[in-house]
């Protein structure tokens, strides 16, 4: 685990001038000029880069700009307001989406961001959204959407100098400008250093563009050592000059080898199959319209839903740890950019959720001791924090008498209902054509993409992606993926006078929610390597039992009623790390080939994969809060743009980690 994983992300001190110009304590300089901050950002970026022009001349349907710095985020509203206005003023131009990346070390808070930006109500109209998805002080990447007006802001939050190298860079590179912000350099050397000027250039696509407020000797001879063509601009009110420049062509790329993560995306395009009918698959769709792409879903059942998804509640709630590692850090980021999807879509299609909280109970020693080791990260309180006794029965307004972790922001939500508003808001945005009662017996690779083969008939699609679960292994290119099959079965009970009650979800061995239309999920069983989807009556005992195991001698649990046939069975798809299988499909069998001899050296040619053939499976019982971060991802992925995953959750993701590991070890694959 790399040490940067530990670092704890801390939040600005700010101080307030005369005029309310916001003041960094840390390093003693204003985050901008009252006065002239908007025409200032104007001048020096959005001129200084000639955005408008480039954009007018892009070739690309989606233009990508890096930022150093994001302070109160002014750089980003303002060039949201000039895209705005651009796309307003050119609906006919190719260019139709923005991308901007940010790194900020020390983030404002939600309440002084709010503050700082009340000056500029020019900006409501982005600032509002920014405000409703600002994250709290988590490490990794904060995926931002505003969808209104197609821009997508990644705020990564951490070190630029630790978080940019963890990029996954295309050979075409990442951003077409730069925007060199921060804190003078006088007042933040390190954000000026020849280390992050090299860093920047390799990032950076064909004729990228940069420009900063600074004329700095020493900073224009570092970028110009880079690989940029520097010069001197006449400088935005009292100041002199500043600097702008372009990438040098001449400048060879660093190559990086890619072990496990890979874009594999070799076709332009626009037509792909979606196989499946769950979360996953809705998720992805509706990504990939967005982005302009022509979708066809084939689901086998005759309902969408039908699976795993189909359940009338499901607890939201991040998978957390000690370390806050990798694994730790991809739920809590997925569950907060989950939470926000949430919120957005229901603005389209209102279905049923509550985030008013969820509690993960004490209900014995050893789920005490790892309770408490998640404590032990540190992470922001608005996330998790420990309650005692007293405060859980208030919180949960019944009798529970046990310490608890409270989850403020969780909740539960309907998948069912969720993933039939996805699909109906990706109708609604773009080509998604629905095949239903469609199983898919094979596809093979030929020379126009895929060729699906159906009982009734074959199909070619230039891409492909498998959100297809279990059922995966039923096809030869996946059959060596380590997944596992667990049983699920959800009891449906009757509210009462007393459970009734219950305000927030609980989460012991298993769960219960508040009441929604009269009444609860109860559940869940969890039978390994079990395939039947038939009713168990001995599986609602097992629930209320399980309930009545972790919460004993309680007059509430013993009134529940299970004695009926209102359940859910759905199969969930596991794997033994927690992290699911994302991205391109890697070639089992000339994986092998390629790591014969890995116990002894490194083959640092990149690891084979299909071209174009993609998967989304593994979600477990964690699809809600993974699946819509993960879809962004793929989609992302797919399109060649910025991904909100640094590189070792990305390598984490892959089909092939675990056999290279393998491999690496000496250790016999399973399939020979």
């Amino acid at each position: 685990m790399s040490e940067s994983k530990n670092k704890l992300i801390n939040h600005a001190q700010i101080n307030w001038s005369d005029q309310s110009e916001p003041i960094s304590t840390l390093f003693d300089d204003v985050y901008f000029n009252t006065e002239q901050g908007l025409n200032e950002s104007v001048y020096v970026f959005i001129q200084g880069n000639n955005l408008e022009q480039r954009w007018l001349n892009c070739e690309t349907e989606y233009f990508s700009i890096a930022e150093t710095g994001f302070g109160t985020g002014l750089n980003f509203l303002i060039t949201c307001l000039q895209f705005h206005h651009f796309t307003e003023q050119h609906p006919s131009a190719l260019l139709a989406r923005l991308h901007f990346t940010s790194f900020e070390k020390y983030p404002l808070t939600k309440v002084d961001l709010e503050t700082a930006l009340q000056r500029w109500p020019q900006l409501s109209d982005f600032i509002a959204p920014l405000l409703a998805q600002y994250p709290m002080a988590i490490t990794g990447c904060h995926r931002i959407t505003l969808d209104k007006f197609n821009i997508t802001l990644d705020l990564w939050f951490g070190d630029v100098l630790e978080t940019l190298p963890s990029l996954y860079l295309y050979d075409s590179g990442l951003f077409d400008c730069w925007y060199l912000d921060g804190f003078a350099p006088s007042k933040n050397p390190e954000m000026w250093s020849e280390q992050l000027f090299k860093q920047i250039a390799e990032s950076c696509k064909k004729g990228a563009s940069i420009a900063t407020f600074t004329a700095a000797g020493f900073v224009r001879r570092g970028l110009v050592d880079a690989g940029f063509t520097m010069q001197k601009r006449k400088g935005y009110g009292k100041k002199r000059e500043m600097l702008i420049g372009q990438m040098r062509t001449d400048i060879c790329k660093k190559q990086l080898y890619a072990e496990h993560f890979r874009q594999t995306a070799q076709t332009n395009s626009k037509d792909v199959a979606i196989v499946g009918g769950g979360i996953a698959s809705a998720c992805l769709s509706l990504a990939l319209v967005k982005r302009g792409y022509k979708v066809t879903l084939y689901c086998k059942d005759a309902n969408l839903a039908d699976g795993a998804s189909g359940n009338r509640q499901g607890a939201l709630y991040p998978l957390l740890n000690a370390e806050h590692d990798s694994l730790g850090q991809f739920f809590a980021n997925s569950f907060l950019y989950a939470r926000n999807y949430v919120a957005l879509l229901n603005q389209f299609t209102p279905f049923d959720f509550d985030f008013s909280g969820l509690l993960q109970l004490y209900y014995d020693q050893t789920a005490g001791t790892k309770l408490d080791k998640i404590l032990q990260a540190q992470l922001p309180k608005e996330l998790v924090k420990k309650l005692s006794n007293k405060q859980t029965d208030q919180i949960a307004q019944l009798n529970i008498d046990q310490q608890s972790l409270f989850y403020e922001l969780g909740g539960w939500l309907n998948p069912k209902q969720m993933v039939q508003a996805i699909f109906k808001k990706a109708q609604n945005e773009g080509k998604l054509s629905i095949k239903l009662n469609k199983q898919l017996d094979s596809f093979s690779e030929d020379y126009n993409g895929w060729k699906l083969q159906f009982s009734d008939q074959s199909v070619t699609h230039p891409l492909l992606v498998l959100t297809t679960a279990m059922n995966s292994l039923e096809f030869k290119q996946c059959k060596a993926i380590p997944l596992s099959a667990a049983r699920g079965q959800v009891t449906y009970i009757p509210t009462n006078e007393t459970i009734k009650k219950l305000k927030v979800t609980l989460c012991h061995e298993g769960y219960l929610t508040p009441v929604n239309k009269h009444m609860h999920c109860m559940g869940a069983t969890f039978k390994r390597h079990e395939l039947d989807t038939g009713f168990s009556v001995q599986e609602q005992i097992d629930n209320k039992q399980k309930l009545a195991k972790c919460i004993t001698n309680k007059e509430w649990v013993e009134q529940i009623e299970c004695s009926h046939q209102d359940a859910n069975v759905g199969i969930r798809c596991t794997t033994r790390d927690h992290f699911p299988y994302v991205g391109a499909l890697a070639n089992y069998e000339e994986t092998k080939i390629h790591y014969r001899n890995a116990q002894k050296r490194e083959n640092t040619n990149n690891a084979p994969f299909y071209n174009n053939l993609f998967i989304l499976t593994g979600l477990g019982s964690r699809g809600l809060r993974t699946a819509p971060l993960l879809a962004e991802m793929l989609a992302s992925q797919v399109n060649s743009e910025p991904l909100p995953f640094p590189n070792d959750i990305l390598n984490a993701l892959q089909t092939n980690r675990q056999w290279i590991n393998y491999l690496k070890k000496g250790k016999k694959l399973k399939f020979e």
